[in-house]
Order: structure tokens, then sequence, then C-alpha cells
């Protein structure tokens, strides 16, 4: 869950409301007590313009949940206001075309490489070796 969102999901029963960042970060945990890490209110404050709301700074670092009014005050923007951060996810029909598939190498390449001394992959590169089985605990539990 990102930060906009906690902060979103914490303050709905708060519409409206003009809160400060500590009265923010307490709501937040009391909606997930969980939560460890930190609450930034700040990251999704817009500021208002006469084109609408923007973010604060050169970039947006969440969903604009709150209106920024002054230094340490932040207004509830109800839902139809919340000006949702685009997402840089692809389209459905970017992901619909099928990668490339590498042409297989010929089988005479295989065997002009043993042939100048190099051994024969027993595995495909792609796979992680593994260390053979003990026989050990094998011949102990034979004994008893």
């Amino acid at each position: 869950m990102s930060n906009s969102s906690r902060i979103e999901a914490a303050t709905r029963q708060h519409v409206g409301a003009v809160l400060t960042n500590e009265q923010i970060v307490e709501l937040v945990k009391m909606a997930d007590p969980n939560w460890k890490g930190g609450v930034y209110p700040s990251d999704v404050a817009y500021t208002r313009t006469p084109e609408g709301l923007v973010p604060r700074g050169k970039v947006a670092y969440g969903d604009g949940v709150l209106e920024y009014l002054a230094e340490n005050s932040f207004k509830v923007l109800p839902t139809d206001q919340i000006v949702r951060r685009p997402t840089s996810r692809k389209t459905k029909d970017v992901a619909a075309v099928p990668a490339p598939t590498p042409a297989p190498t010929p089988k005479a390449v295989k065997t002009d490489a043993r042939k100048n001394g190099h051994k024969k992959q027993s595995r495909p590169a792609g796979r992680m070796p593994v260390a053979p089985k003990s026989k050990a605990k094998d011949k102990v539990a034979s004994l008893q």
C-alpha cells in the first residue's frame, strides 16, 4: 500500500476538514496499526491554482488526496476532487504483442564446440546447479 493510499483510506471520514501533519499521521496509525513506516502528508498535498490542483513540486509523489493550504495545514479533498497521479503502466495492447523468440542454434555448432575440447553442458544455462545428494545419510539409515 502506498503512502497516498494509506492517507486516503485514513482520511475518508474527514472530508473537508483542515488537518495538521500530526493529525494525519495519527489517523494513519489508527487506521493501520501494523504500519511501522513513515507517513508523508506533504507528498500527497497539491496546491490549488487557477488551472486546478497541481503537485507542489516538479514531480507528483502520490495521488492528490490533500490540498495544501498553509504550512502544516492540509484540507482533505472529497473523492471526486482527488487528483490521481498518471501511472506508468503499459496498455494491454502493448503487452499483447508477443516478444520475439531467439532463433535456436544449429546442432552443427554444438558438435564443433565439443571437437575443440569444450565440455558439453549438461543443463540449460538458465538452470541453477544443484548439489548431489549425500549418500552418507542413506548408509546410516540402512545400518540402523
